[in-house]
């Protein structure tokens, strides 16, 4: 990397079932496959979206406050739902 590259990023949806949507939890992708990685946390605002960062593109999971809860192809968006 050159460092010239543009930042990807990846949009998650964090919502309670109920439908109210939690502000500041954590959420981190983590990358499968031969080059996979975890990202840094990223926190969801105050409408439940965390925007966040990551270098690798593929098939990711998603956690938040450190349990899977779904996955997606970054760079991407998802929802996810939370207890």
């Amino acid at each position: 990397m050159t460092g010239d590259e543009p930042v990807k990023h990846s949009k998650i949806h964090v919502q309670y079932r109920d439908g109210s949507k939690p502000k500041g939890v954590g959420v981190v992708l983590g990358f499968t496959g031969a080059l996979g990685g975890m990202t840094k946390t990223y926190y969801t605002d105050s409408q439940g979206v965390a925007l966040v960062k990551h270098e690798s593109t593929g098939n990711a999971d998603v956690y938040v406050s450190g349990r899977k809860v779904g996955s997606l192809r970054a760079p991407g968006e998802t929802a996810v739902f939370i207890s």
